[in-house]
C-alpha cells in the first residue's frame, strides 16, 4: 500500500503529525474503494489505478478530495514548503477547485500573497463543503481566486465540525424540548410550585458538580458568586471583560485574573518518589504569547455564529466552551468557565429557556468519557510538545505548535456534550421531580397528624427517604426528642408506601437518590 494525501505529506514534510482517524492508502490489488482496520484506527484503501504523482501538491488536493480540509495539517504543511514551487503548480491550472481552495487556504493561513494574478472569471466555490461540515450561510467572497470562505472562524482560531451521521441525527434534537417533554410525562403530580423548586435546585446541583469536577471545595461566598453567575447566564455580552468577570467571581481572589494569562501553564500533579519529583502532566496550554488572538478569534466565532444562526445552539455552545477550555486564558478558573460558557451560549442563542440543564452533574457521574474527549485533542498536542521545566517548576515550552491550538475538530466533543445532556435530561430533572413529590407527600401527611416543627419533619423525612421508609436505630434516640416512638411504625408505613409508589411509577431509586446528595 502507498500512503496518499495527509499521510504522505506527514510523511514527506516529517511533520510528525498524529494520524487521522481514517488515513487514506492505494493499493494495486483492489478495484474499489474500502474501509480497513488497522489497528484502533482506521483506513481508507483505494485503487492505486487512480493515478497521483508523487508531487506534494497532488498530494494536498487527494488530501482535501478524500479527507476534506484539515486546516492544522495545512498551517503546518505551509510552514515548510518551497512556495514559489507551490505558485507554479497553482499557476499552472488557477481554474482547478482544488488549486483555488490551495491557493485560498496558504493565504489565508499564512497572511502573505502568492505571485499569481487574481481571476478574473469564473463561478465562485465554497472553501468547506456544507455537506461535510458546519459552515456560515454567508461566508465572505474573495475575488482574487474566487472563493467563498464559509468557515465559522477566522485565521486565529476556526475550529471544525464535521457533519457525521451521528452528528446530523444530534443537530435535529432540541434537548430542551427533549426536557419539556419528560416533565410533561410525570403528569398532574408536576405541580408549578415542585417545578420552580426543581428548577432552583438544579441551578445549586449544576454549581456544587462543576466545583467537583476540578475536585475543590470553594467556601460559600464563592459558591454562592457561582450560583449566581449560572443563574444569570445569557443576560450579557459574551465578550472579554465579561470572561475576566466570570473568571474573578469563581476563583479565590489570590488568582483572579485582570487581562488573559501572561505566563505558560500546565494542568496535571506532582508526585515525589524517593526524592524525586515527577511532573505528570495532563495538558499544556498554547504559549501565553497567543492566547489573545486566538481567544479574540474564539470570541468572533461566537459573533459569526450568533449572527448566523444556523448552526444548531448545541453545537455552537460546544465550539465556544471547548475553546475556551483548551485555550486556557486564565491561570485558574478555565474548568468552571468552559461549562458556564455551554448554559451561557445556550441561553443567548434561545432566550425562551427558563431552567439549565445540568449537564456538570452528568459530567460527575462520567468522569472517564470527560477524560476521553478532553484527550482526543490534548493528547496529540502533548505527543508533539517539546517541554521541561525549570528549577522553579515553571514549564518551559522549547517548540511552537500553535496551530495544534488554533484548528481544533470538536466533531467528537460535540457528541460528548449531547450525550451528557440527554443524561441529565433522563435522569437530574426528574429525579429531583420524584424526590420533591416523595417529600411533600409525607410532609402534609405527618402535617396532618402531629404538631411537630418544619425543621425538625424535614430531618426526619430526609432519614426516612435515605433509608427507604424505615428509621435506623441509632437515629431513633435523636428523632423522640420530637416525637413519640409509638407513631414511628405509622408514619414509616406511609414512608414506605410513598417511596414505593414513585419508584414503581418513575423507575427511580430514591434512597440512592439521597445517599448520592
Amino acid at each position: 500500500m502507498s500512503p496518499i494525501g495527509y499521510t504522505y505529506l506527514n510523511q514527506l514534510y516529517k511533520l510528525l503529525l498524529p494520524k487521522l482517524n481514517v488515513e487514506v492508502f492505494a493499493d494495486k490489488s483492489v478495484s474499489a474503494d474500502s474501509i480497513v482496520d488497522f489497528g484502533s484506527s482506521k483506513r481508507r484503501v483505494i485503487p492505486a489505478t487512480r493515478k497521483i504523482t508523487d508531487s506534494p501538491y497532488e498530494h494536498m488536493c487527494a488530501a482535501i478530495k478524500y479527507q476534506g480540509i484539515r486546516l492544522h495539517f495545512f498551517a503546518a504543511i505551509f510552514k515548510v514548503i518551497d512556495v514559489n514551487e507551490f505558485a507554479d503548480f497553482i499557476r499552472a491550472s488557477p481554474q482547478s477547485k482544488y488549486n483555488r481552495v490551495l491557493w485560498f487556504l496558504f493565504e489565508w493561513l499564512t497572511d502573505e500573497e502568492l505571485p499569481i494574478p487574481a481571476l478574473t472569471s469564473g463561478n465562485y466555490i465554497t472553501l468547506f463543503d456544507d455537506a461535510f461540515y458546519y459552515t456560515l450561510k454567508d461566508g465572505i467572497r474573495h475575488k482574487r481566486m474566487r472563493v467563498i470562505n464559509n468557515a465559522i472562524g477566522n485565521r486565529d482560531y476556526c475550529p471544525t465540525v464535521r457533519k457525521t451521521k451521528q452528528i446530523q441525527k444530534i443537530a435535529g434534537i432540541d434537548v430542551y424540548e427533549t426536557a419539556y417533554t419528560k416533565m410533561q410525562s410525570l403528569g398532574d403530580v408536576l405541580s408549578t410550585d415542585i417545578l420552580g423548586r426543581s428548577i432552583n435546585y438544579l441551578y445549586t446541583k449544576e454549581t456544587k458538580s462543576s466545583t467537583e469536577i476540578e475536585n475543590e471545595r470553594p467556601d460559600k461566598q464563592r459558591m454562592q458568586r457561582f450560583l449566581n453567575a449560572v443563574k444569570n447566564v445569557g443576560l450579557f455580552e459574551l465578550n472579554k471583560g465579561k470572561l475576566i468577570d466570570i473568571q474573578n467571581q469563581i476563583v479565590e481572589e489570590r488568582v483572579r485574573a485582570n487581562d488573559y494569562r501572561m505566563d505558560e501553564i500546565y494542568v496535571g500533579s506532582t508526585i515525589q518518589r524517593y526524592n524525586i519529583v515527577d511532573e505528570d502532566v495532563h495538558y499544556i496550554g498554547p504559549l501565553a504569547k497567543h492566547v489573545p488572538g486566538m481567544m479574540a478569534g474564539l470570541l468572533a466565532t461566537h459573533e459569526n455564529l450568533m449572527l448566523d444562526r444556523s448552526m444548531p445552539a448545541l453545537i455552537h455552545a460546544c465550539i465556544i466552551s471547548f475553546g475556551e477550555v483548551y485555550i486556557h486564558p486564565f491561570i485558574d478558573g478555565n474548568g468552571r468557565l468552559h461549562r458556564y460558557l455551554i448554559h451561557d451560549v445556550m441561553k443567548q442563542r434561545e432566550a425562551k429557556h427558563k431552567f439549565i440543564i445540568p449537564v456538570s452533574a452528568s459530567i460527575l457521574r462520567n468522569p472517564e468519557k470527560y477524560d476521553q474527549v478532553l484527550e482526543s485533542i490534548s493528547r496529540p498536542i502533548l505527543s508533539m510538545l517539546d517541554y521541561s521545566f525549570s528549577d522553579d517548576s515553571k514549564i518551559v515550552i522549547n517548540n511552537d505548535i500553535e496551530y495544534m491550538y488554533r484548528y481544533p475538530d470538536f466533531t467528537e466533543h460535540v457528541k460528548f456534550v449531547y450525550d451528557m445532556m440527554e443524561t441529565a435530561v433522563s435522569s437530574e430533572l426528574i429525579e429531583e421531580v420524584c424526590l420533591i413529590i416523595c417529600f411533600d407527600t409525607l410532609k402534609d401527611h405527618i402535617n396532618s397528624t402531629f404538631d411537630i416543627s418544619n425543621k425538625n419533619i424535614d430531618v426526619l423525612i430526609s432519614l426516612l427517604l435515605s433509608n427507604g421508609g424505615t428509621l435506623s436505630k441509632s437515629k431513633q434516640s435523636y428523632v423522640q426528642q420530637f416525637i413519640e416512638l409509638k407513631h414511628l411504625p405509622g408514619i414509616e408505613t406511609v414512608a414506605k408506601a410513598i417511596i414505593e409508589k414513585i419508584m414503581s411509577q418513575f423507575s427511580v431509586n430514591i434512597p440512592e437518590l439521597m445517599n448520592r446528595k
